[in-house]
C-alpha cells in the first residue's frame, strides 16, 4: 500500500493531523495507523444508563480557534456545549477542608484559603526577586514571586489539576509558558495582568490569567469522544486500526512501515505517539532522538467515577466544579470533579456524578491498587472533605498506567534536540508528549504540523 502521508498514531493528535491535512490543504492521500481497537486514545466517551463518562478530558477552553474550527469542520458545530454558569465556585483543599478559591484581590484577601501572612505576600508579588539563569521549576517560580504558602497550596494545585505533577520537578517554561512570558516582559505577573486587563477592555477580548488564556470549559453532546469520533467515520478505511507499526526504515521515495498485516510506504510520516512509543521506532532513521524521547516520563492515572442517585447523599448540596487536593494534604487523590454540575446534562437529573483522580508523579503505585482499593480510598478521601460517606450506587474505573507527559526540568532542550533530530530524517512529532497535554495544545500542534508538511 502506498500513501502520500502515514500518521503512526491514532489519538487526538493523529487524528487532527489528518483532518487538518484534508480542510486546510485538500490532502487526502492520507493513512492513520492506530494499534489499538479504536482511534481517539484517551479521548473517550462512555454512555451508560443516562451517564456520559469521559475517560480522559472533561472538555476544552473555548477560547482556542483551532478546536471550535475543526469541531466546525467536522460537523460538530452545534453540539458544543458549555458548561453551567452556576457551576463557578472552584475548591482547593486546605487541612482537609474545602476553601474556595477567591476571583477577584478584595475577595482574595478576605478568604481562608491561605493564611494573612501568605495572602499579604501574593498581594505583593510585584517585589519578588529576579527570574535566576536557567530552566526554573513551577514550584521554584511561584515561591519567588508569590511566596512558599502559596506555592505550596495555589500552585502545587494547579498543577496536580493539569499535569498529575510534582511542581518541584516540572518546568515552568514547559508547562506554563505563559508565566514565563509575562514575567520576562513585564517583570512581575501582576504588571503583565493589569497590562493585559487594560488591552482587554479596548479589544473586548478575554484577557485570562497568568496560568493560561481565559475561556469556558466546553464539551459535545455525549461527550467529548463525539470529536475523535466524527474525525474516524470521515477517514474510513484511511484509518488502519489494531495495527502496531514495528518497523519504520527509510526508501528512495519516502519511508517504509512494516508491522502487525501492514506493510506501506509514504513520502511523508508523522509520529503522533507518545515519546516511549516514538523513541522504540525512530531508532534505524534517527538514532539521536531515541534518548531525548526515552526521557520524556510519564505519570499514572486512575479516574473513579461515582454516581449517587440522591442529590442529597452527602446530606448537603455538592455544588461547583470540584476541588483539588495540593500535595501537603494527605488524602491519596488529586481532585474531584462535580460532573453533575459543570454539565447537567451528563448525568441524571436529581443525581450527584464525581469523577475522582488518583496517582500522579507524586503516587505512582496507586494502579497497584485493585478496585475496591481505589474506592476504599475515595470514598475515604470524600469523606473527609464532603462530610459524608453514602454508598455509590454505580462506579466505573479507567487506568491509565500512561497518564500524562511530564514536562520535568530541562523538557524544552529534550524536545528540541528530538525534533531536530527526527525532523533531519523526515519525521514530524506531534502530541501530548512535547508542547502542551491538552486538547486545545495537541490540535494547536497538529495543524502546525500540517502546514508543515503540506508546505514542506
Amino acid at each position: 500500500m502506498r500513501r502520500r502521508i502515514a500518521i503512526i498514531g491514532g489519538g487526538i493528535a493523529g487524528l487532527a493531523t489528518a483532518a487538518w491535512l484534508e480542510h486546510d490543504h485538500g490532502l487526502r492521500d492520507i493513512c492513520v495507523v492506530e494499534a489499538s481497537e479504536r482511534a481517539g486514545g484517551k479521548v473517550f466517551s462512555q454512555a451508560d444508563s443516562g451517564h456520559v463518562l469521559e475517560w480522559g478530558p472533561q472538555g476544552f477552553l473555548d477560547n482556542a480557534p483551532d478546536t471550535l474550527e475543526l469541531a466546525r469542520h467536522e460537523g460538530l458545530g452545534d453540539a458544543l456545549v458549555s458548561a453551567n454558569e452556576a457551576a463557578a465556585e472552584r475548591f482547593i483543599v486546605r487541612t482537609g477542608r474545602l476553601r474556595e478559591v477567591p476571583l477577584s484581590p478584595p475577595a482574595f484577601l478576605t478568604s481562608d484559603v491561605l493564611p494573612f501572612g501568605a495572602r499579604l505576600r501574593v498581594l505583593a508579588e510585584v517585589l519578588g526577586r529576579h527570574k535566576p539563569a536557567g530552566d526554573e521549576s513551577v514550584f521554584d517560580f511561584a515561591r519567588r514571586r508569590i511566596g512558599k504558602g502559596a506555592a505550596e497550596v495555589l500552585v502545587d494545585a494547579m498543577v496536580t489539576g493539569v499535569y498529575a505533577g510534582d511542581s518541584r520537578q516540572l518546568s515552568l517554561a514547559a508547562t506554563f509558558p505563559r508565566m514565563a512570558a509575562m514575567e520576562a516582559e513585564h517583570g512581575s505577573l501582576t504588571r503583565a495582568m493589569l497590562a493585559r486587563r487594560s488591552e482587554s477592555r479596548k479589544t473586548g477580548s478575554r484577557g485570562g490569567g497568568p496560568a493560561g488564556p481565559g475561556g469556558t470549559l466546553t464539551t459535545f453532546e455525549n461527550g467529548m469522544g463525539r470529536l475523535p469520533d466524527c474525525i474516524s467515520r470521515r477517514l474510513g478505511d484511511r484509518l488502519v486500526l489494531r495495527t502496531r507499526v514495528r518497523t519504520l526504515s527509510r526508501t528512495p521515495s519516502g519511508f517504509r512501515l512494516v508491522g502487525d498485516g501492514l506493510d506501506l510506504e509514504a513520502a511523508a510520516v508523522v509520529l503522533a505517539l507518545p515519546a516511549y512509543a516514538a523513541a522504540g521506532i525512530v531508532g534505524d532513521i534517527a538514532p539521536a532522538a531515541v534518548a531525548p524521547l526515552e526521557q520524556i516520563p510519564t505519570a499514572p492515572i486512575a479516574v473513579v467515577m461515582s454516581s449517587y442517585a440522591d442529590d442529597k447523599a452527602f446530606g448537603h448540596p455538592v455544588h461547583g466544579f470540584g476541588f483539588l487536593v495540593p500535595g501537603c494534604e494527605p488524602l491519596g487523590i488529586l481532585g474531584c470533579l462535580y460532573c453533575h454540575d459543570i454539565f447537567p446534562a451528563q448525568a441524571p437529573a436529581g443525581s450527584i456524578l464525581l469523577r475522582t483522580m488518583l496517582g500522579g508523579a507524586r503516587d505512582p503505585s496507586v494502579l497497584d491498587l485493585d478496585d475496591e482499593g481505589l474506592l476504599a480510598r475515595v470514598r475515604v478521601a470524600l469523606t473527609t472533605v464532603l462530610g459524608g460517606d453514602p454508598e455509590p450506587d454505580r462506579t466505573w474505573i479507567v487506568r491509565h498506567s500512561r497518564g500524562i507527559a511530564q514536562y520535568t526540568l530541562g523538557h524544552l532542550d529534550r524536545v528540541t534536540t528530538a525534533e531536530a533530530a527526527a525532523g533531519a530524517a523526515g519525521i514530524t512529532l506531534v502530541g501530548s508528549s512535547y508542547r502542551g497535554v491538552s486538547v486545545n495544545d495537541c490540535v494547536r500542534q497538529s495543524r502546525a504540523a500540517a502546514a508543515r508538511i503540506a508546505n514542506g
